[in-house]
């Protein structure tokens, strides 16, 4: 009986943790590393040789998400766009200005910078 009630209640922790531990708070870029805060943890990235450029138009367009978070304007992980097949890493959380750089062959949009 209490496996019954168990199972569902550990199921739904589960996914509750996987989604809070990927939604991105706020983006800190210092000196060659990008440090993503979530609600549960940190990612740090490591940046060196960045280049910073203009969000592209197709990064606003046919993007599907492939591996990740997205909870209304907050989006966290692995996109593509379907007509350029052009492959992103969004960390958004819809505050903020958006940032897109390209580094070691991944291009990121992130937004909430502080430097």
């Amino acid at each position: 009986m209490w496996a019954s009630v168990l199972s569902p209640v550990i199921i739904v922790l589960g996914v509750l943790l996987l989604v809070l531990g990927s939604i991105p708070k706020e983006c800190k870029i210092d000196n060659d590393t990008l440090t993503v805060k979530f609600i549960l943890g940190k990612k740090v990235i490591d940046i060196e040789g960045a280049q910073f450029m203009p969000v592209p138009d197709d990064v606003n367009h046919n993007i599907i998400r492939t591996n990740g978070t997205s909870v209304g304007k907050i989006h966290s992980g692995h996109y593509k766009n379907v007509k350029t097949k052009n492959k992103y890493i969004f960390y958004l959380n819809g505050k903020g200005e958006r940032v897109y750089f390209e580094v070691g062959g991944k291009k990121y949009l992130v937004d909430n910078v502080t430097r």
